[in-house]
């Protein structure tokens, strides 16, 4: 293994190009929602691609041979619905994930979190 297989990178899960062709807000696909922990090799072959086209790529990868069972599991390790993820469904993915962070969220902290907006106005930009 090389550096590369080992150091880790924050992976938008539904990448940054992707989001903005699809005209997704940067608060929305720059939140830790759609961001997880993804070897820094890996996030280099996913790129700006859809999530459908991104995971057939990797799972294929001659280091991961991987079917969709095994990857799924990986993925609803991360909190990631695999069926709204291979569906480039970024509504769902992201309402879903949302709600599996909150509840992790709670569970850890013993007590009720209150999943708060953020308007459009508030918040970090890109600028």
């Amino acid at each position: 293994m090389d550096a590369e297989d080992v150091s880790l990178d924050i992976h938008h899960i539904f990448p940054q190009d992707w989001c903005e062709k699809q005209g997704i807000a940067y608060k929305v696909y720059n939140a830790i929602v759609n961001k997880t922990p993804i070897s820094y090799k890996a996030n280099r072959m996913i790129g700006g691609d859809a999530p459908s086209h991104y995971l057939q790529r990797l799972q294929q990868h001659k280091q991961v041979l991987l079917d969709d069972a095994h990857m799924n599991t990986i993925l609803e390790s991360h909190l990631i619905q695999a069926e709204a993820l291979r569906a480039d469904d970024f509504a769902t993915f992201y309402q879903a994930r949302k709600q599996a962070l909150l509840m992790l969220i709670e569970k850890v902290m013993g007590k009720n979190a209150i999943a708060v907006a953020i308007p459009e106005e508030d918040g970090e930009d890109e600028s």
